[in-house]
């Protein structure tokens, strides 16, 4: 998903300033989702010069005004073809390699012993079951504060992704130690 997007859509969601933006990027994604501040400010100028954006300064009284920045029509309307488009501009054969890096050293297993591969394995399931389980908590203070429920199905399905990971793990695991 392009930054721009990403950033549209959450200043449909509500107006914000910059680093508002970061925040709910992290409280969303636990991350600033490879968002920088670099990266940020110049996607917020360029949304700015295309139109998409518009300005408007909030006087404060002990500080510098923040810059609200509100969607315009253009940008609704940029971001409701981008949603309806179906468009994947991002998609890779492989992209479950990018989603499950550990994958790429599973690729060179036959490399190492078998004892060396398990522990490997054994350390990644302990890693994913951690994920999965700050998933569930996730999603379970989405639903105690009542968040649309179409974010809940998203981190719905990065729990399922966490468990079939782990599975698959476990299913590795049991091949190796039948082979060897």
């Amino acid at each position: 998903m392009s930054v721009k997007y990403m950033i549209l859509g959450c200043l449909l969601d509500a107006p914000a300033h910059g680093y508002e933006i970061r925040q709910r990027f992290k409280r969303f994604y636990n991350q600033a989702h490879g968002l920088n501040e670099g990266q940020l400010y110049t996607t917020l100028r360029k949304l700015e010069e295309e139109g998409l954006v518009t300005k408007e300064l909030m006087h404060q009284e002990k500080s510098p005004p923040r810059k609200i920045l509100r969607p315009t029509e253009k940008g609704r309307r940029e971001f409701y073809d981008w949603v309806r488009s179906g468009e994947d501009p991002d998609r890779v054969l492989f992209d479950f390699f990018h989603a499950f890096s550990f994958l790429q050293k599973c690729n060179y297993f036959m490399h190492i012993s078998p004892e060396d591969a398990l522990a490997l394995i054994d350390s990644q399931m302990e890693r994913e079951s951690k994920k999965a389980g700050e998933l569930k908590r996730a999603r379970d203070d989405m639903i105690s504060r009542n968040v649309n429920w179409h974010r809940v199905r998203i981190i719905e399905f990065g729990i399922s992704f966490q468990e079939t990971k782990i599975k698959w793990l476990a299913g590795l695991a049991g091949e190796i130690r039948a082979r060897s």
